[in-house]
């Protein structure tokens, strides 16, 4: 598998573990044991995976956050469609 390829994974794998505790059952990540969706590994623990991937940090650190900020903006606009 390349690197590429594996990147991809790991970055649906990140996506899907930002999802709001609410939408999913909840469990100790099988890594750290911080609680994850799932209890998959956690997405502090994939990003540590894709970081060492790709050796560079920042790019993952900054990537991360904006997926973050996503999901977290994706989750506000469900909760207003759900009121109005």
């Amino acid at each position: 598998m390349s690197n590429v390829t594996k990147a991809k994974a790991l970055m649906a794998k990140i996506t899907y573990q930002l999802r709001p505790p609410e939408t999913t059952t909840m469990a100790p990540c099988k890594n750290c044991g911080r609680s994850s969706p799932g209890g998959q590994s956690c997405a502090d623990c994939l990003c540590t995976e894709l970081e060492t991937l790709i050796k560079n940090k920042g790019a993952v650190v900054r990537w991360s956050k904006s997926a973050k900020a996503a999901a977290e903006d994706e989750a506000l606009i469900l909760t207003y469609a759900r009121r109005s």
